[in-house]
């Protein structure tokens, strides 16, 4: 009597508890992510640590909206990125965050003027010295001697040793319209701070004052062009 009972009661629990998972709600299966539509974009990060695009782009990856395919060795970083098009602009506002470095519009405007005064006014032939300070080794630091003809260098010497600049250090010797460049790109990226002052006759940029990150030591740029004279007597080089 005892077994019937016993067994009567093992399967009524059995029965119970088979009710009762039939009763639990299965977990919802997420869809997937539609990447049909997605977009690849290449994202300029900022200067600011933490970088708010980083992070953001950390975020949306986490979420599934998008994929971080690759990282630029920059500074700051590039971000290549395939996402849709909310996750991408969400990217985009943080990369324009208010804590971002803005871009110096009155700056970009100096450099337009003087820009079009130097291409008015450049001569052909020209020669210049052209000094950087660095914290880099003092042969770095030397005045260059460079002349230039129809835009393109044809000597560039060492002020202070009077040998020629090494076939290494050929980069280190600039003409005119490339130190414009290095300041629009400077202005562009936007630099934590670009100071420039630019020559009143010629308007081609007397001093150049260049800080990449207010965080970052030792990466500031100084350029100082000086003696600059209309040549004459060149030739193209042979």
């Amino acid at each position: 009597m005892n077994r019937i009972i016993l067994t009567s009661v093992l399967l009524s629990s059995l029965v119970a508890c088979s009710t009762a998972s039939e009763q639990v709600p299965l977990p919802k299966v997420q869809p997937p992510v539609m990447q049909s539509h997605w977009t690849t974009v290449t994202i300029t990060g900022t200067s600011v640590q933490p970088d708010p695009v980083e992070l953001k782009i950390r975020e949306l990856e986490q979420a599934g909206q998008l994929k971080l395919l690759r990282v630029m060795e920059s500074f700051p970083a590039q971000y290549v990125i395939k996402g849709s098009p909310q996750a991408l602009s969400a990217v985009q506002a943080a990369a324009n965050s208010p804590l971002a470095p803005q871009k110096d519009v009155s700056a970009l405007a100096a450099l337009d003027a003087a820009e079009a005064v130097w291409r008015q006014k450049r001569p052909a032939h020209y020669a210049y010295q052209l000094q950087t300070s660095c914290f880099c080794p003092p042969e770095y630091t030397q005045p260059i001697a460079i002349r230039v003809f129809q835009g393109k260098i044809q000597q560039a010497d060492l002020v202070t040793s009077r040998k020629p600049l090494p076939p290494e250090r050929k980069g280190d010797a600039k003409t005119i319209e490339e130190l414009f460049k290095l300041i629009r790109d400077a202005i562009n990226r936007p630099a934590a701070s670009v100071k420039i002052t630019y020559d009143q006759q010629y308007g081609f940029p007397s001093t150049i004052s260049i800080d990449l990150d207010q965080m970052m030591a030792d990466e500031e740029m100084y350029y100082t062009v000086q003696a600059f004279k209309v040549a004459s007597g060149l030739k193209p080089a042979q």
